[in-house]
C-alpha cells in the first residue's frame, strides 16, 4: 500500500517520537483525569499502571510477530497490514516509517484498550491501565527510533540494538521484541545468537541514520 500511495506515510507514520508526543499527550491527559476523579488508593493505581505497561510489551511482540510478519492468504490483509513494516525492512534508511503516526495510533487505540473494559469499569483503575500502556508504548517508539538513529556501544541500548538488528539482518522469524526479549523467551522465538552478532559495515550504513550523515 505504501508503495502505491506514498502520501499516506505522513498520516500513518512519524519521523520521530517528538511528533508522537503530541498524539499520545491526550491519552495521558485523559488517563490522569480519570485517576484524579477516582477514590481508589495509590496501591491499586500503581498495580494497574504496571499491568498496563506489561500488557503493552506483549502487544509489541504480538503485533510484530503475528501481524507484521504473517503472510496472510488474503491479499487485502497483506496489502494493508503488512505494507509499512515490509517497507521498513526493505527501506530501513527511510526515517519516515521509524514511528507510527496519529492515524495508526487512533485506529489501534480502541482495539488495544477494549480488553480493559472487561477487567474494570472503575475510572481510576481504567485510567491507570491506559496510562501504563500508553507510557510503555511511547518508550517503545523512542527506543525504536534511537536504535535506528545511532550506534550504541554499551548498556541497555546496545543490547536492544543488537537484538533488533539481528532480527533485521539474520533472523526475521526470531527476536520480535523491540524493548526486551521476555516474550520471545516465553513463546519460543528467542535467538541468543544476537549476543555474538556483529553488524557488518554495510548493514550499519543501511540501518543507522547517523551513518548517512
Amino acid at each position: 500500500m505504501i508503495q502505491d500511495r506514498p502520501e499516506l506515510v505522513k498520516y500513518f507514520a512519524s519521523k520521530n517520537p517528538g511528533h508522537l508526543f503530541l498524539f499520545v499527550l491526550p491519552l495521558w491527559y485523559l488517563s490522569v483525569k480519570f485517576i484524579s476523579s477516582s477514590n481508589v488508593s495509590s496501591g491499586p493505581i500503581l498495580i494497574a499502571f504496571i499491568i498496563g505497561a506489561i500488557y503493552w510489551t506483549f502487544l509489541e511482540y504480538a503485533i510484530h510477530r503475528w501481524v507484521y510478519h504473517t503472510h496472510f492468504k488474503t491479499r487485502i490483509l497483506s496489502y494493508f497490514l503488512g505494507s509499512f513494516h515490509l517497507y521498513h525492512h526493505k527501506e530501513v534508511g527511510d526515517r519516515r516509517v521509524y514511528n507510527s503516526g496519529f492515524l495508526m495510533i487512533y485506529f489501534v487505540t480502541p482495539l488495544v484498550i477494549s480488553p480493559f473494559l472487561l477487567m474494570t469499569r472503575d475510572s481510576g483503575i481504567l485510567g491507570a491501565l491506559i496510562l501504563g500502556l500508553s507510557t510503555a508504548y511511547f518508550i517503545y517508539e523512542c527506543v525504536h527510533f534511537l536504535i535506528h538513529y545511532k550506534k550504541f556501544e554499551s548498556g541497555y541500548m546496545a543490547y536492544i540494538q543488537s537484538y533488533h538488528f539481528h532480527h533485521h539482518d539474520k533472523a526475521p522469524n526470531k527476536n520480535f521484541g523491540n524493548t526486551s526479549h521476555i516474550w520471545d523467551l516465553l513463546l519460543g522465538t528467542y535467538d541468543e545468537r544476537y549476543k555474538t552478532y556483529r553488524m557488518p559495515e554495510s548493514s550499519e550504513f543501511s540501518l543507522i541514520l547517523a551513518k548517512k550523515g
